[in-house]
């Protein structure tokens, strides 16, 4: 199944709306090859229209599971 199919409403998407997830609200196709998609990212709600050619550079991430940037968390700490 492809990304395109595979998209429903509540569906987390890595890198929808720039770097970060986006938690899809709804979905609605236009045809094999298109879907309008309402996403919350960042605090924000957002839409967006996705074509075939898009499908590369998307990934839906598995229930549960969340996006780590692999860097060194000691790297985060501020020092007071």
């Amino acid at each position: 199944m492809s990304i395109l199919d595979a998209i429903r409403p509540g569906a987390r998407i890595k890198d929808l709306d720039g770097d970060g997830i986006a938690e899809i609200i709804s979905v609605t196709r236009f045809g094999p090859d298109a879907v309008n998609l309402v996403y919350r990212a960042f605090g924000k709600v957002g839409e967006r229209l996705l074509y075939r050619g898009d499908e590369a550079r998307l990934e839906i991430l598995q229930p549960g599971s969340n996006y780590t940037s692999g860097a060194d968390g000691g790297l985060g700490e501020v020092g007071i």
